[in-house]
């Protein structure tokens, strides 16, 4: 019957972060875990029930890895399906073998509300390094709740963790042990994020200083692009022309849209395409996403055109594990998925147009609140990101990637410009609302008006501090009461 409840909460906690309007069953769909693991388990089956959890969780809302068009092979599309399930399956084990291993140490009865703590601890640890990865934290549930959304600005998307995990716990506490004051603890903790929300968002600073820019969706099939790159300039350079572009301030093209071929050490080659140098020869401001390529390292990049110069080039420091970086012992046993193997960038390159300064950030950077907040700590005043989820065609990958930038809108206040090969490519205000978006697998142009905000919000200066205070508070408890019990037993 345990297996069954850890399914149960695995699957409705999985299908909330899909994109289909159910981030609400996230609020009680821990509920059954809790409740297995609010019995005195051995660590046998702490393991056992975590890790069913975290596969079957991660299984259920990440299934379309076996769909990348990039890999050849089905079998290893589907095992690499349930590898990236099985390896992201960790998170949970630690979460709840920790919370098991605490909640021997505690003699009272609310040793239960460690839980938000150890899932803010954990899920934020685990977005460092190389395998850092945020794209399954349970924030990521609540994208279409914008409201309560807006607490991100201080707490960072650890705090709508720390609220959903609380949640779950009161309710679970309240049928444990029912009681009227658990009732009202449970509405208040409910209530509290919609109105600190909807008072946060009526203060949202707006600026009167505008920039126009033009977003490019060619949606050219990888397929096609490796076959013809010319072709897939011609889109994009007849995209981009459509419609004139005397009062446009910038243009922006997906990520890889151009070859290396186009940037020799750093200085434009005019001998790569003649239509390339007419069109910006008519001194076009132009980011592009670009294989890049400097002291004969390959770099994942972003590329400002000034006119026909290149004024700076950011190269991708958050890289795709064993996709566009594989680390040595990887390639030994021969698993490399990658069609390439980048270099990582180092230096937080600024862009600027018309002296307005602001960050190109490439694909899954998006999904992570640094370097994005550090980009606007030191001055960005916009965000863009160009993206190509050209490797999977179908639903839910394209939008479960786009809706994640909404969260690097409200934490920096900040406008988000997302370019995306196939789509999906979007307009994001300060406050998280999308204002414009193209469709995927559809090719269009978004021309929009994009306020400059220069104002710097609680999380873009001081970072995650809400989710330290939670690792601190965790194991200053956790350290009494291990030493209280130790006291009391010898």
């Amino acid at each position: 019957m345990n297996s069954i409840f850890i399914v149960i909460a695995a699957l409705l906690t999985g299908i909330s972060q899909q994109p289909w309007g159910y981030g609400f069953l996230c609020w009680f769909s821990l509920f059954p875990i809790i409740y297995v693991f609010d019995t005195d388990l051995k660590y046998k089956e702490s393991f056992k029930y975590s890790f069913l959890f975290g596969f079957i969780y991660h299984l259920s809302f990440m299934y379309w890895l076996s769909g990348n068009i990039g890999i050849d092979s089905i079998l290893l599309k589907y095992f690499t399906a349930i590898l990236v399930s099985l390896f992201l399956g960790l998170n949970h084990i630690i979460i709840f073998t920790t919370l098991t291993f605490v909640k021997k140490y505690f003699t009272n009865s609310y040793k239960i509300y460690l839980l938000p703590f150890i899932f803010v601890s954990i899920e934020y640890l685990r977005s460092f390094g190389l395998y850092g990865f945020t794209w399954n934290s349970l924030s990521y549930s609540q994208t279409d709740f914008l409201v309560p959304s807006q607490i991100i600005e201080y707490t960072g998307i650890y705090g709508l963790t720390f609220w959903v995990v609380t949640l779950n716990v009161i309710i679970y506490d309240i049928y444990n042990s029912f009681s009227k004051n658990k009732i009202y603890f449970l509405l208040v903790l409910f209530i509290s994020p919609w109105i600190i929300g909807a008072f946060i968002k009526s203060n949202i600073p707006s600026s009167d200083s505008t920039l126009r820019t033009k977003i490019i969706q060619p949606n050219v099939h990888l397929s096609d692009r490796r076959q013809n790159i010319n072709r897939s300039l011609d889109t994009l350079i007849h995209l981009s022309t459509t419609t004139s572009n005397d009062s446009i301030d910038l243009i922006i093209w997906p990520e890889t849209s151009i070859s290396s071929l186009f940037s020799i050490n750093g200085k434009y080659n005019y001998n790569k395409s003649k239509k390339m140098n007419q069109f910006l020869s008519d001194d076009i401001n132009l980011v592009s996403g670009i294989e890049s390529r400097n002291d004969n390292e390959r770099y994942n990049s972003s590329i400002l055109f000034y006119g026909d110069s290149i004024a700076y080039i950011y190269n991708k420091q958050r890289l795709v594990p064993n996709v566009e970086y594989t680390p040595k012992i990887f390639d030994k046993i021969g698993y490399n998925l990658g069609v390439a193997n980048f270099g990582i960038g180092t230096e937080r390159t600024m862009f600027d147009v018309n002296e307005i300064k602001f960050s190109s950030m490439v694909c899954l950077e998006s999904i992570f609140p640094n370097p994005t907040r550090l980009f606007v700590k030191e001055g960005a005043s916009f965000l863009v990101y160009v993206v190509n989820d050209g490797w999977y065609t179908t639903a839910p990958e394209p939008q479960q990637h786009a809706k994640r930038c909404i969260y690097r809108a409200i934490e920096n206040r900040r406008y988000v410009l997302r370019s995306a090969n196939t789509g999906i490519s979007m307009v994001v205000n300060q406050n998280g609302n999308i204002v414009d978006y193209l469709q995927l697998n559809k090719s269009g142009i978004i021309t929009s008006n994009i306020e400059i905000i220069s104002i710097k919000t609680f999380y873009t200066k001081y970072g995650d501090v809400f989710s330290i205070l939670n690792l601190i508070i965790l194991l200053i408890i956790t350290i009494f009461n291990f030493r209280k019990h130790k006291l009391i037993n010898g």
